[in-house]
C-alpha cells in the first residue's frame, strides 16, 4: 500500500533537509579545498545534491505540501563540523564528507523501504545511486591520497 499523502510530504522533506545539510557541507569543503581535481568533484557532487532538493520539492508540491528551503539545525552543525575537520587537511575533509555520505546513504537507503508510487521511487533510486558513487569516490580518495599525486583522481573516477 502506498503512503498517505501527508507522510509523503514528511518523509520526502526529511530526505531534502539532509540534502540541504549536505549542500551546506560540501560548502564548506569546497571553500578548504585548493587541490583543483578534488574541488572539482566537491563542486559536482554539491551539484547533485541541490539537483535531489530541487527534484524532491517539485513532488512535494505537487503532493500539495510545503517544501523545507534550508537546512536546519542539524545542517548548521555538519557544515561547521566539516570546516572544523578542514583544519586538518584535505584527509580531515573528506573524512568529514565520507560520514556525511554515508548518513545521507543510510537515509536514502531506508526511503527506499517505503511503498513510493514509481515516480516518486525512481527519484529517490536515482538519488540514492549518486549518493552510493560521492562515497565510492570519497573512499577511493582517501585510500589512495589522490590530492597527494599530480594526475588527480580523475583516472579511476567513478561514473558520473
Amino acid at each position: 500500500m502506498t503512503l498517505p499523502n501527508e507522510t509523503m510530504v514528511e518523509e520526502l522533506g526529511e530526505l531534502i533537509r539532509f540534502d540541504y545539510d549536505a549542500i551546506g557541507a560540501y560548502t564548506a569543503a569546497i571553500d578548504d579545498v585548493r587541490e583543483s581535481e578534488t574541488r572539482e568533484f566537491l563542486v559536482r557532487f554539491r551539484e547533485d545534491h541541490e539537483r535531489h532538493v530541487i527534484d524532491l520539492s517539485a513532488i512535494v508540491r505537487r503532493l500539495g505540501g510545503v517544501p523545507p528551503t534550508k537546512p536546519d539545525l542539524k545542517g548548521f552543525m555538519r557544515r561547521t563540523m566539516t570546516k572544523v575537520a578542514g583544519l586538518g587537511g584535505m584527509k580531515g575533509t573528506l573524512e568529514a564528507m565520507k560520514s556525511n555520505e554515508k548518513v545521507l546513504s543510510e537515509r536514502y537507503a531506508y526511503h527506499l523501504s517505503f511503498e513510493w508510487p514509481s515516480e516518486v521511487r525512481e527519484t529517490i533510486e536515482r538519488s540514492y545511486n549518486d549518493e552510493k558513487r560521492h562515497l565510492a569516490w570519497i573512499e577511493q580518495a582517501l585510500t589512495t591520497h589522490s590530492w597527494d599525486k599530480p594526475s588527480g583522481p580523475t583516472a579511476s573516477a567513478p561514473p558520473r
